[in-house]
């Protein structure tokens, strides 16, 4: 009978009385009876007595553990036992076997074993009956887990000590354990070990010593390691092969004034492209001897870089595709007339295969880029024989074909389709700094090509030490005399401007103004600050002498901000929030801007600092900006020189009426004013220098770099290990990519498969023939298990959690995480060595508890650059020595050509094994085709 998971019913007959179902657990035990069906365990242990079938059918099922009762255990370990020596399993060699262990009495002697053979329905149905108790069984590890979970919560909210992130970890591991099944002892004898191991000894030598593993694609790396294992942790390291790399002295903005690419650390804020603060991940060491350019703006900014630095960018092309508007096809009429001529005509008749030459042949030549990717789409439907006649010969041959109909629909949709719709043509816009230089202008007119769209304002809160109000600052070091409280203005609008923020004006010579703090009413004698008693003053001020000159007076208000006698603009002004900064460049427009015919926004100023600051205040708000020199009569030589800012925008600048009126009428339109973004005019090359990059925390990868503010990019053995086991051997791999996004990891993946050179990709301007290798390699890769994560500053325990999850829903073979020392840990540690260390040690029980290899992708430090031959060793592994131990294999890259761009083994690199815990260790040379982001097996 079967017993309820609420309800304990009656015991059945035969067994003694002492046995019982387990007991209560303490501390959280269960308020009901756990999850069970006595029956069925009966049922399942009575059939394996009848029928030596039924027992293969139910070992495949259940493990001891399913079982609830414990005699129903002890007859199962007996039933196993008498199975695996080859001898019969009935009621009589069971009972021999109970009796010989002493266990047949605690069991309820022979006639129990009796009971279970009757009160079997039929034997054949044990593999059933054995699904009952295993469902039984995961409920109870369920319920057991829940328990767990609950104790887990209440000891660590009492102060148990415990880690709330640890909590976490270990219930997503109790519920990982329960859908696993994997209920096992902590400990397991040599005689349970030895037959496994044996096993899979056979299993090697029944193939000939074959890769066992998963296949790394590279022949002689697989014959060494025999495949990557489950439970291995792999290390592969190498130094920096692409620099992505600025200058040292290049300025960066940062949240709170400025620092340089020399002097940034790991954990330090800079500011993204959308002007919010972003932390920076990793900084990486200095290199040298790289090829290094000057990439030039159109607003006279230059920064220096490597030729592998990353840049944002728009194209002529891409630019051209997003401004057009109107929902027009992307083909001619005459091109989508052709077609609907072709569907026409075939309609009416039953449908067909045909090959990819006469689907070509049906509708013209000029469709063969867009029926590529029109039959990747469709997918070949079945081969067909195609007799032609060659050298006068007749001969035939199988070709794929697709179902006709489908492909001429599909190509009608495709030239049909409106310019801007989702799957047109897109433009790549990460390029290097080298493929910049390549395709600096259009070929065709010679147009600039590349453009950087404007960082967004710096998005920062609201500061509460502004001693001057913005806009009255703005006012003075726009028109205000440098060594008092006076300015000069013919509009009374702005004199009531400054009296709103709190101040009196009380009118000067004409046309100049001074500036006064208002008078508080206080106690004749009695200082209105400190409250000192004074005995009042001739002058009638209310202050004493000392506060009189520390803040008594707008004069005292400029002298603190060191302002007097040095306009410029206080760094808090320009890291103030947006609202702010927009008031203080009024001030500083509505008294010396001006408004040019095109409605250009200029401010002409002859000092250098106030003309530098300004054009920061103006970039931090999202403007491009151009600083004009031309030389004018001065005083002094220092004042000769006129500094002229010229910026657009259609944004409301002024608050001056008459200049406001003038800017809102000759300001020119968005759709004709190309103000949000600044074009490259040159990459020229100079002397290489130090030069280095960091790593950012935010989604698109950028953080703001040079005066002018202009976004730029942050910085593949791993990829073709886990591209070759996905690809083409079918193994479900995940790469976890801290460094590039999904978009880019991509695009390297297609580079390699379809063997187009990545910056032809990334350029958008491919052949005829490259369409064709990509079209066709779509189709094939699209099935492919491969899987990417590209969340930024991942830690251990979302890596952990989204790997279970791919290993019970994917099969997971392969983890790639890309790059080790991105990777942030949830705990604090006293250096970052010891976080490292806990990273190895953590990626390595990951990759024992979901079985499959985990390739943590590393980088060296300097050591190499150190030696003569230039070669690798496990000592020079970055940040921890645990890296090395923890390890199971460890593969150091290795390219001559990266330090001797004459080497006779240019385009090889070597892959060393310097660590192989179960092997021999040995040098693998492969070829390096990087302009396809790939190494090629050279052992083919």
């Amino acid at each position: 009978m079967a017993i309820s998971d609420d309800v304990r019913g009656g015991r059945p007959a035969g067994p003694p009385q002492q046995d019982s179902p387990p007991p209560q657990r303490e501390g959280g035990g269960f308020d009901k009876t756990p999850p069970q069906d006595v029956a069925a365990e009966q049922s399942v242990l009575g059939g394996m007595l009848l029928s030596k079938d039924a027992i293969a059918d139910v070992i495949e099922i259940l493990k001891t553990p399913d079982f609830y009762r414990p005699i129903h255990a002890t007859v199962f370990d007996a039933i196993l036992d008498l199975y695996g020596r080859g001898e019969p399993a009935d009621a009589v060699t069971v009972s021999a076997a109970l009796a010989d262990s002493g266990d047949l009495l605690r069991i309820g002697g022979a006639p129990y074993l009796q009971t279970l053979m009757a009160s079997v329905p039929t034997a054949a149905n044990a593999g059933y009956y054995a699904r009952i108790v295993a469902e039984r069984a995961v409920l109870r590890r369920l319920v057991e887990a829940g328990t767990r979970i609950v104790q887990l919560g209440y000891g660590s909210a009492s102060g148990a000590g415990r880690d709330v992130d640890d909590v976490v970890d270990l219930a997503q591991q109790a519920i990982y354990d329960v859908t696993e099944k994997r209920v096992s002892e902590d400990f397991a004898i040599l005689a349970d070990m030895l037959q496994p191991t044996l096993d899979e000894i056979e299993a090697v030598g029944a193939q000939g010593g074959v890769m066992t593993g998963v296949p790394t694609g590279f022949t002689d790396l697989d014959r060494l390691l025999n495949g990557l294992h489950p439970g291995q942790l792999v290390i592969v390291a190498g130094r920096p092969g692409l620099g992505k790399a600025l200058a040292l002295d290049t300025p960066l903005p940062t949240p709170d004034g400025w620092t340089t690419m020399g002097e940034i650390r790991a954990g330090d804020l800079l500011v993204d492209a959308s002007g919010r603060p972003t932390r920076v991940t990793h900084a990486f060491d200095v290199l040298h001897d790289r090829p290094c350019f000057e990439v030039e703006f159109s607003d006279g900014s230059v920064l220096v870089a490597d030729a592998e630095h990353l840049w944002k960018t728009s194209t002529r092309a891409g630019r051209r595709q997003r401004a057009e508007g109107k929902r027009s096809p992307q083909w001619p009429a005459d091109a989508r007339a052709a077609v609907a001529d072709a569907v026409a005509a075939y309609a009416a008749q039953p449908d067909g295969l045909v090959t990819f030459g006469e689907a070509l042949a049906i509708v013209g030549v000029r469709f063969r880029h867009v029926l590529h990717v029109v039959a990747a789409e469709v997918g070949v439907a079945g081969q067909v024989t195609r007799e032609y006649v060659r050298n006068g010969k007749p001969w035939s041959r199988q070709i794929g074909a697709y179902p006709r109909q489908a492909l001429l629909e599909g190509l009608a949709r495709r030239v049909n389709r409106a310019i801007n719709a989702e799957t047109t043509a897109t433009h790549q816009s990460t390029v290097t700094t080298a493929e910049i230089r390549e395709t600096l202008r259009c070929d065709g007119d010679r147009r600039l090509n590349h453009a950087v769209e404007n960082a967004a304002p710096l998005t920062l809160p609201d500061r509460d030490d502004l001693l001057v109000p913005p806009y009255t600052l703005g006012v003075w070091l726009g028109d205000g005399h440098s060594a008092g409280a006076r300015f000069t203005t013919v509009d009374p609008e702005i004199v009531a401007y400054v009296e709103a923020d709190g101040f009196v004006v009380r009118p000067g010579v004409t046309p100049s103004y001074s500036i006064h703090l208002l008078n508080e009413a206080a106690p004749t004698g009695q200082c209105v600050d400190c409250g000192e008693i004074t005995g009042g003053t001739a002058n009638g001020s209310r202050r004493c002498s000392s506060c009189h000159r520390a803040g008594g007076s707008f004069t005292a208000l400029l002298r603190q901000l060191s302002v007097l006698g040095d306009k410029h603009i206080p760094s808090r002004y320009l890291r103030a929030s947006e609202r702010q900064r927009r008031e203080l460049l009024a001030g500083l427009l509505d008294t010396d801007g001006t408004v040019t015919t095109t409605g250009n926004a200029q401010f002409c100023v002859t000092s250098r600092r106030l003309a530098e600051d300004v054009r920061e205040l103006v970039v931090s708000l999202g403007y491009r900006c151009t600083m004009t020199t031309r030389r004018v009569k001065g005083r002094r030589p220092e004042s000769s020189i006129a500094y002229t800012l010229n910026f657009t925008t259609v944004d409301d600048l002024f608050r001056l009426g008459r200049k406001h009126l003038l800017h809102k009428e000759r300001r020119r339109s968005l759709t004709t004013a190309r103000t949000a973004s600044r074009f490259v005019v040159d990459v020229r090359p100079v002397a290489s220098v130090p030069v280095r990059c960091v790593t950012v925390d935010n989604a698109d990868h950028l953080y703001l770099a040079g005066r002018a503010m202009i976004p730029t990019h942050n910085s593949t053995a791993s990829m073709d290990f886990a591209r070759n086991a996905a690809i083409r051997h079918n193994c479900a791999s995940a790469i976890f990519s801290l460094e590039m996004s999904k978009v880019e990891i991509v695009m390297r993946l297609l580079s390699a498969e379809a063997r187009v050179p990545l910056h032809v990709l990334r350029s958008g301007q491919l052949s005829d023939d490259d369409w064709t290798k990509l079209a066709r390699r779509m189709g094939e890769i699209s099935e492919a298990p491969l899987f990417v994560d590209d969340t930024p500053n991942m830690n251990l325990m979302e890596i952990r959690a989204k790997a279970r999850r791919l290993k019970q829903r994917h099969d997971l073979k392969m983890i790639v995480v890309d790059y080790l020392q991105l990777m942030s840990s949830p705990k604090r540690t006293e250096s970052r060595q010891q976080e490292v260390a806990e990273l190895s040690r953590g990626l390595k029980l990951l990759a024992k508890e979901v079985e499959c290899p985990v390739i943590a992708v590393s980088q060296l430090n300097r050591g190499p650059e150190q030696r003569t031959d230039k070669r690798p060793q496990l000592s020079d592994l970055r940040e921890s020595g645990s890296i090395e131990q923890d390890a199971d294999v460890v593969i150091l890259l290795h390219r001559d050509d990266y330090y001797d761009k004459e080497s006779p083994r240019a385009g090889e690199a070597d892959f060393i094994v310097a660590k192989h815990r179960n092997g021999p260790t040995d040098t693998v040379t492969v070829a390096a085709q990087l302009h396809l982001s790939r190494f090629v097996d050279m052992a083919i």
